[in-house]
């Protein structure tokens, strides 16, 4: 019989280079990444990719999806602060925060850690209960491509619905629009103080190398592939062209073009950038004419409709969805959506189209792990919890999340709290090493004491732990009275979806049973905890 330390470093703990294991079918990749992973009695199509594609056209009509289930569970959700208080609704216009952030301060509470908690559990509750899973994976996507955080205002709360959630699945350019405009983004990249006399340049560097175009020039093919996408002198003017794009001296403080000669003014002068030349590949630059407001509105056109950002955007969504390694591994697949980017000016869900229905997506197994938050709703979704915070069998009367916050903090990825302007990284070399499985098995096994319940210990016990009957892990297993063989084989599908390698199968059914293939299992069964938490921390379960 192993012990638990035994099983996790069994198959390679500290870094898995490929998945073990067999690979999953079509429809369990999708579910792995396409949203937040399968729940039982999700639809398996198997391999049919007839299938796979009305899938990704239904996820992506978000219109027509009954989301029944994912409203009850959201408006399930307390939406009261510490002292009992209505937090602002998820829609809230930045007045609406102001005054809750006023009220807050006069009981004494901290209203950027109020809103900053309850959006955390509202994000977890949709991506665990939602069925628009693709809809709920694209708002975190642009949520970390936009990168704001609490930390630098309180008005990540309004950014959230007004920018990400609206235009998620929209156009590019209003996405980009609703970003340049938040007011999380003016404070968080000091757009806000940007005056036409000597413009902070944080914001316009970073609305090129980051949100639109990419430093340089990755175009397949062109004659200009590898060479910088701006200059200097671009930064500068960039800056220039948003100066007086602030939210100082606003009403309620939402955005505001100040056309007024005082502080943070706005540089009216006409303005030429290069950004790889006009038409793309000249020497010829951009010209912005004299002008207001309607240089930024310009300058963001041009960059939406700019050649290269339609190659940057389509390898970091093939980034998130394919591969790590875009250019290496499905350099056509990022071909596809940067033509459908072109062709569609920018519409989201025709770029998803052309990436996902990729050949390239369909061989790609092996290719992507799961960063924490996808790990922590990944393992609700297996164990079929349908809200958040899980329900707490040790302590019914207590509904919050403190203990999982902790160990996503150890596990490095608060959401919302990322302070660099990139956002939260997504390949695997940032996530995985024997550090991280550890910290993910100690969060597994939270889940499952708080869910499925804790060991017993104490005078009635003899004080010797005790595994206590669960009704849901009973449930969960099928039904008291399985064999370990049977309750192994079952839980590996459900967790994985695919099989095992035959001695690492051997070894859990050994654990479970202890040493006994045919033991009934139940949840009084003393392994059968330990033997959900390895599974969730095992290399098997870390690949999506």
């Amino acid at each position: 019989m192993h012990s638990v330390n035994e099983l996790l470093e069994a198959s390679g703990l500290q870094a898995p280079e490929a998945p073990p294991g067999s690979a999953p079918t079509l429809a369990r990749l999708a579910y792995n990444r396409l949203g937040f992973g399968a729940r039982p009695g999700d639809v398996d199509f198997g391999n049919d990719v007839n299938q796979f594609n009305a899938y990704v056209d239904a996820q992506l009509s978000i219109e027509t999806i009954d989301d029944s289930t994912g409203d009850a569970a959201l408006a399930a959700l307390s939406n009261k602060d510490s002292s009992g208080s209505d937090l602002p609704p998820l829609n809230a216009t930045t007045r609406q925060i102001q005054q809750y952030s006023a009220g807050a301060k006069q009981r004494n509470l901290y209203a950027i850690g109020e809103m900053s908690s309850y959006l955390i559990k509202v994000t977890y509750t949709r991506a665990l209960s939602s069925k628009k899973q693709l809809y709920e994976i694209m708002v975190d996507f642009w949520s970390n491509h936009f990168n704001t955080t609490f930390s630098g205002s309180e008005y990540k709360y309004w950014e959230d619905y007004h920018a990400h959630r609206r235009f998620a699945l929209g156009n590019f350019r209003s996405l980009v629009g609703a970003s340049a405009k938040s007011p999380s983004m003016l404070q968080f990249l000091s757009n806000r103080y940007s005056d036409g006399s000597n413009p902070n340049e944080n914001y316009g560097r970073e609305l090129m190398e980051l949100h639109t175009l990419g430093s340089t020039n990755q175009i397949t093919g062109d004659p200009n592939f590898g060479k910088f996408n701006y200059t200097e002198v671009d930064v500068h003017r960039v800056a220039g062209i948003l100066s007086g794009w602030t939210n100082v001296h606003s009403t309620g403080d939402e955005f505001r073009f100040n056309d007024s000669p005082y502080w943070p003014t706005h540089d009216y002068s006409s303005k030429e950038i290069w950004l790889g030349g006009n038409p793309f590949g000249s020497t010829t630059p951009y010209y912005i004419p004299y002008g207001g407001a309607e240089q930024g509105e310009t300058l963001l056109d041009i960059l939406a409709e700019h050649p290269s950002t339609a190659w940057f955007i389509s390898r970091k969504l093939c980034r998130r969805f394919i591969s790590d390694d875009p250019d290496g591994f499905c350099p056509n697949a990022v071909a596809a959506g940067a033509q459908a980017f072109i062709s569609s000016h920018g519409d989201i869900r025709t770029v998803l189209k052309a990436i996902l229905k990729h050949e390239d997506f369909r061989r790609s197994w092996g290719q992507k792990v799961k960063r924490p938050f996808e790990f922590l709703v990944a393992t609700l979704r297996s164990m079929n919890v349908t809200t958040y915070p899980p329900p707490n069998s040790i302590d019914p009367a207590s509904p919050n999340d403190w203990e999982l916050n902790g160990h996503l903090e150890s596990v490095g990825q608060r959401l919302f709290e990322m302070p660099p302007p990139t956002g939260y990284p997504d390949f695997k070399a940032a996530w995985m090493d024997s550090n991280q499985i550890f910290a993910r098995w100690s969060l597994g096994n939270a889940l499952i004491r708080r869910y499925f319940g804790e060991y017993v210990q104490n005078a009635t016990t003899g004080w010797k732990a005790v595994a206590p009957v669960n009704a849901a892990l009973d449930a969960f297993i099928g039904g008291a009275g399985q064999t370990a063989a049977q309750v192994a084989d079952q839980l590996i599908g459900t967790f994985l979806g695919r099989t095992m390698d035959a001695a690492d199968r051997t070894a859990l059914i050994n654990y479970l049973g202890s040493g006994n293939a045919s033991a009934a299992i139940s949840s009084q069964t003393f392994n059968l905890r330990p033997f959900i938490g390895v599974l969730i921390a095992s290399p098997y379960f870390q690949w999506r």
